[in-house]
Order: structure tokens, then sequence, then C-alpha cells
């Protein structure tokens, strides 16, 4: 009886720690279908160790080994298993923690119903959860859960990721709910087409998504005229103060605007609450046509505006048939928001399926300005100007029935010359995800397909943000420098440096090639020429491209994203004022440098002040530049010696290390000729089989390192707390002669 006990006791805690692991997000709908993968979560208090763990998806019944290795979740710890760890680390080159990569795998179905189930080593089952696409999760993004306490197979328990990486690997979900945080989740106005002198009420709804009680905040309503959802730019029309709302409640605010002129109008929603974790989703934009009427799908779309043509160009826009039916343009009418109906044409015009049609201020000066243009070309019987600050343009047929409203912002793109592309016929003409800035050599694409339609998708980490001037001289410019670190000739027109909300372009001219090892100097304005004048230089390898009025960036630190023309993001860094060299006083009019681009982008031991007495190296080298030299061997350090003597030449030596152990946790320590430790490197930092660390030849204090022999040692301990491997080697701290 006694036995039995302890078996039965061993039983019930053995499925205690199993229970505590729970399948916490899939990446079912890879946009690369050979990259798939799935995350576990450790919710309870113990350590859990899943070697000989099994899985399987509920289309197929054969459990697949996830590894034979001994690896610990530890409490509120995360682990991926994947498909492939070569290609996930590729996407996601700086996850944090452990990652595996399953010993076989079974494809996730992209549609209907499939699931994954969690067996431990006795087969019994852990967790499993069946989903369906409908829960969210597809075209590239991850299928999240909201509570990892919640219920594995409730679909409100589910959601797709809203993360910038689309995905939130061996992190907190982004659909988690937070401590503190206020949600404006809902922002309407009815009717939908008011009338001049009449109302509408604008209907907006929080939502407490926090796990607290939230205590004194606001709602606030602004009108936008500058039509740019700029806040500074806007009214405030009102604001209601709240005293308390508990958590998973919600309020409705509705507020009545009478009155109404004619015109596009913009709205702003926002709530101010001091403790919120997440302010990301404080604020939407509505925007309503005064005087105009309900959209009816006929086919026809505007495709393309040219609303701020360089001279001698004059206005104009593009429609397109996206039906396979042939429509007479008969007098059909436009207007923008505030004038009044313009006609078309007075004669019948037929639309062929899929085709296109130009109406313009002048035709004969659309000949001119495009001999090449074919198609049909339409003068409108008068124009009203189209607002280059944002304005709506409305596609009317015979009867008034409104056909197609493009409410467009300078923001969605189609300043300067370049006109205003749909990447889409079919897509939402009020999306701004749904138009860009025309790419074409020409600026435009009248009566052709559209330049963004056929945009070439390329991979997170092909261009790296190299080098940032956030704090320049007075009278000086802010500036950033990407680099191309792939082997391809990567074309850039389109792409943006998003800085708070503001992308600015990195291309300077059409179809611009961005080559390999070449770079490109965003600058604000350019003063950068004054301080680095060789920039004005032609150059294959290096471009400059002004950002204009607005570019600006914090000597505190802020998030830079680079985007390709798709809107993908290929790097991203968050930066921070104490990123500089410790041993400056100031970062004035000194950049930070990258000390190898294809490191980690947001390590902060990866970057340090320029050391060139100019203060920066926009479009070449970076001063500080260390070559990750790759290694068979378990331990290399390059260069060594190394002068880390603040001169730009091997200040820094990067010490690569590569394990039999695929996970482990590695302690790297630097011990002086006497057995004295000096400096800690890493302190049971997670590792995969292979790293590389870079050393300052600092000491813990930050102090510098005098000349001499010095011994790296690295030890790497498996999850078990048994030491896997250890390894050393010497490093010379030199100086130059």
């Amino acid at each position: 009886m006694k036995n039995l006990t302890v078996i039965c006791i061993a039983i019930l805690f053995t499925f205690e720690l199993n229970a505590q692991v729970v399948i916490n997000e899939i990446m079912y709908s890879p946009t690369e279908s050979s990259n798939e993968w799935y995350e576990l979560h450790n919710i309870g208090p113990s350590a859990v160790d899943i070697q000989n763990w099994k899985w399987r998806d509920f289309q197929n019944t054969s459990l697949r080994t996830i590894t034979t290795q001994s690896i610990l979740i530890q409490p509120g710890s995360y682990i991926v298993v994947c498909q492939d760890s070569a290609k996930f680390k590729t996407q996601f080159p700086n996850v944090p923690g452990i990652y595996v990569e399953s010993m076989s795998w079974s494809s996730l179905n992209n549609s209907g119903d499939d699931g994954v189930a969690l067996y431990a080593v006795d087969n019994s089952l852990v967790d499993s959860v069946i989903y369906n696409n409908s829960w969210g999760g597809t075209g590239g993004i991850s299928l999240e859960r909201v509570d990892p306490n919640g219920p594995s197979n409730s679909q409100s328990n589910w959601g797709s990721s809203v993360a910038v990486e689309r995905a939130t690997p061996n992190q907190r979900n982004s659909i988690s709910p937070l401590g503190n945080n206020l949600v404006l989740s809902s922002f309407s106005i009815t009717p939908p087409d008011p009338s001049i002198g009449g109302s509408i009420q604008l209907n907006l709804i929080v939502r407490n998504t926090g796990l607290n009680s939230a205590s004194n905040f606001s709602l606030n309503v602004f009108n936008n005229p500058a039509l740019d959802t700029n806040l500074q730019n806007s009214t405030l029309v009102t604001s209601q103060q709240y005293s308390n709302l508990n958590s998973g409640d919600s309020i409705v605010f509705p507020f009545t605007i009478d009155n109404l002129d004619s015109g596009l109008k913009q709205y702003i929603g926002h709530v101010y609450f001091p403790l919120d974790e997440d302010t990301t989703n404080n604020f939407l934009v509505k925007q309503v046509t005064v005087g105009g009427g309900p959209v009816i799908t006929t086919g026809v779309v505007v495709n393309e505006i040219m609303y701020a043509p360089q001279s001698p160009e004059l206005e104009w826009f593009e429609i397109f048939n996206n039906s396979n039916d042939v429509i007479n343009l008969q007098n059909w009418k436009w207007k923008d928001a505030t004038s009044t109906l313009r006609t078309i044409t007075t004669d019948a015009v037929n639309l062929s399926p899929f085709e296109y049609a130009i109406v313009c201020q002048d035709s004969a000066s659309m000949r001119q300005v495009h001999p090449g243009i074919s198609g049909i070309i339409l003068q409108s019987n008068g124009w009203s100007a189209l607002n280059n600050s944002g304005d709506d343009l409305i596609l009317i047929a015979p009867n008034d029935v409104r056909v197609d409203s493009v409410p467009y912002l300078p923001a969605w793109g189609g300043s300067s010359r370049n006109s205003l592309e749909r990447l889409s016929p079919s897509g939402s003409s009020i999306d701004p995800a749904n138009w860009a800035t025309s790419i074409s050599c020409n600026f435009s694409t009248p009566n052709i397909e559209n330049s963004i339609s056929s945009l070439i998708p390329y991979e997170r980490g092909d261009v790296s943000i190299n080098e940032i001037m956030f704090d320049p001289f007075t009278g000086e410019t802010e500036w950033i420098e990407v680099v191309n670190i792939s082997t391809k000739n990567i074309q850039v027109s389109g792409w943006v440096i998003d800085d708070n909300g503001t992308g600015y372009q990195i291309a300077d001219t059409c179809a611009q090639i961005l080559l390999p090892g070449g770079y490109i100097v965003l600058a604000g304005d350019t003063t950068i020429f004054t301080r680095y004048p060789e920039l004005k230089v032609p150059n294959e390898y290096r471009r400059v491209a002004i950002a204009g009025s607005g570019f600006s960036l914090s000597n505190s630190g802020e998030p830079i994203v680079l985007k390709d023309a798709a809107g993908n993001v290929i790097d991203s860094v968050y930066y921070n004022s104490n990123w500089k060299n410790p041993n400056l006083s100031s970062s004035k009019g000194i950049s930070i440098e990258r000390i190898n681009p294809v490191l980690g982008s947001n390590d902060r031991q990866n970057w340090s002040s320029c050391t060139r007495s100019i203060g920066g190296t926009p479009g070449e080298r970076n001063s500080i530049y260390i070559d990750a030299v790759p290694t068979s061997e378990q331990i290399s350090i390059s260069p060594n010696p190394f002068s880390p003597d603040g001169d730009g030449f091997e200040d820094f030596t990067i010490i690569s290390y590569k394990f039999k152990s695929l996970f482990s946790q590695v302690t790297a320590k630097v011990y002086d000729a006497k057995g004295r430790l000096v400096r800690t490197l890493a302190n049971n930092q997670l590792s995969g089989g292979e790293g590389e660390i870079i050393f300052n030849g600092l000491d813990d204090d930050n102090r510098k390192l005098r000349l001499g022999i010095y011994i790296v040692y690295i030890e790497a301990i498996n999850d078990q707390g048994g030491i896997v491997e250890s390894v050393k080697a010497p490093v010379v701290v030199a100086t130059k002669l």
C-alpha cells in the first residue's frame, strides 16, 4: 500500500508538471511554406523537461518526437518548435530564448480545421488546440493565444498577431492582456452620407482589456481640418472624463455634431490614460463626406491620382473597369470633397473590361507630357483642384449613383510629382495600405498597369540599419545610413525609413538599385554635405536621399524601421543614447555605428560611437567595423590581438563559439594573467549551438584593461545544470605601433 501511494503521487506530480505547458502560438500559414512553427509556454511554477516529448497535427495520427535532448522550459519561459531552424532564424534573427527543430514535421493546414496536440514522454496528452483559419493567423501572421490560462479550444481565446513582426516567438503574445490597457475599440459615424446642414453622431467605444481597473482617464474627440491625422493640427471638439472602468468592461460615448457644412471631414478619437502600457491602440481616425451619397459598386474604380504634378503637367486621375462588363461612361461625373459635380463626358464612350481611361484637366497637355500614352483620354468639362493636403475624389454614374470614393491623404503617398497608385483594383478604396507612391521612372503610369502592382518582396536582413547620427552639432542635420549586406541587387524605389509613423523615401531616383555592399544615407537636409562633402561625388555604391522637413531623431532614443515598397519590415533598431562609447561625456556630433551589420540589430554590444574625428562615416565602412570570421573551431577570436584605444582600428574583437549541444546557457568571462576575473561578457545567457560575443577591452567597471594577455573562458551548461562543454582561448589587448 505504501509503494502504491508513492507511485500515485509520482504520477500526479508528473501530470501537474506537464499540464503547466500550453501551446501558445501557431504559425500555420507562413510566407514560406516550409517555415511552420508553434510555441510552447510554461505557465506553472516549476521547470519542465521536454526530452522525448512528441506532437502531431490533427490530419496525421503519427506522433513526432520534438527532441531527444534534455531541454528545460523554465517557469514563465517559452520555446519554439519549428519545421526548419535555419529558416526560422533567418526570419527572426533576434528571437530570444530557445528554438528547436522537430525531428520530423507534419504540415499544418492553412484552411479548414487542423490542430496541434502535445504529448509528454509517457504519451499522455499535455495540451491540444484544434483551430480553424477563421480564428486568424493567415497570410504570414501567427495565431496567438490571448490568455495562456484560458481554454485551449475556444475561438475567443485566439486571434491574429498584431505585432510589427507579424508574430511574437518566445515573447509575450501581442494580443495578451496587459495590466493597464485601455483600447479605443470602435469609432463609427452615422449616417455615412450626411447632408449639408444636417447632423452626424460619433459613436466611440472604449474597452478595458487590461487586467486592472482603469481610473481617471479621458476620451477626447478632435476635428482635423488639415486631414493629416495629426493631433497638433486638430481642434478639440469635446472631452469626457471618467473615474473608473473595470477590467473587461466597455464605455459607449455618443456625441452629436450639428449644422454641418459641405466637404470631407476628419475626426480623431483619442484616449488619454497616464498608466496605459500600450498607447498604440488609443487613437482612431474616421472620415465622412458631407453632401455625398452611398457608394454603389459597378466595377469601375479610381485607380491612380496625380494630385501634385510638377509643371508643366496638370492634374488628372485614372479609372479602371475591374469587371467583365462593358461600361458606358456617357454622362458620368466626378467631384472632390468641396466642389460641384463635373461631367467627364457627354459622349457614348465604352470602357471595356479591364480597360483604363484618363480623366484630365487638359487632354492636349496630357498628351504633351506623356507622348507615348494610348487608350482613352477624356477632358473633363471643368476642373476642381485636387488638394495636395488631402481630398476626397468621388466618381458618380448617371442618376447620381456614387460608384467610388477615395479620401486620400498625403501620408498615403503620391506627393511631389509622383502619382498615387492603387495596389489592387479589388482592394478597398479607403484603405491606405492599398495605395502607394508610383515608383515608375516616368513618375506615373497613365493607362497602363500600375508600377506598384508587381513589387519584388525582399527578405528581412537583406539591408541593415548601420549608422545613426541622432545628436548632430547645432545647424547640422540628423541622418541614418543603411547598407546592403546581401548578395542581391536590391531595387529600393518605394522603400522608406519609418520614424515615429512617418515614412521617408530612401531612393533619390526611380528604379534605384542598391548594390551588394552599397550604402544609402537618409539625411534631414543638405547640410550633411557641409561636413561630409565627399557625399556629393557620384558613386554607384553610395547614394544620399534628402528627407526634407519633419525628419527628426530623438536624442534619448526611438525605434527606426526600414520597410520595402510592399511594407515588409527589412530591419528595425530601437537605439538608445547610452549606446555611445562610455568614455565619451557627450554624443554631440558623433554618430553611433554598428560593429558588424550581420550581428544583432538591437544588441547594445554591437553598437558604439564613431571614432573618426569628423564624427561619422556616412556612405563608407564604419570606423569600428570588425569582421566576424567563420570558424570550424570551438572558439575563435578575431582580431587577435586587438587595440581598444578608440582610434577606429580594431577597437573591438568578436569571440565566436560553436558547441555540440543545440541549446545551452552560456557564461563567458575574461581573466587576467593572474587568474583574476576582470570582465563577465555573458552570464547564463540562452544560446543556440553557436554564437558571437563582442568584447570592447573594458573591465566590468568600464575601465580600459591594461595591455597584455587575457584568457577568455566560455562555459556551456545544459538545462539540467550539468556542464556540457567549456573552452578557453587567449586574447591579447595591445596597442597600435
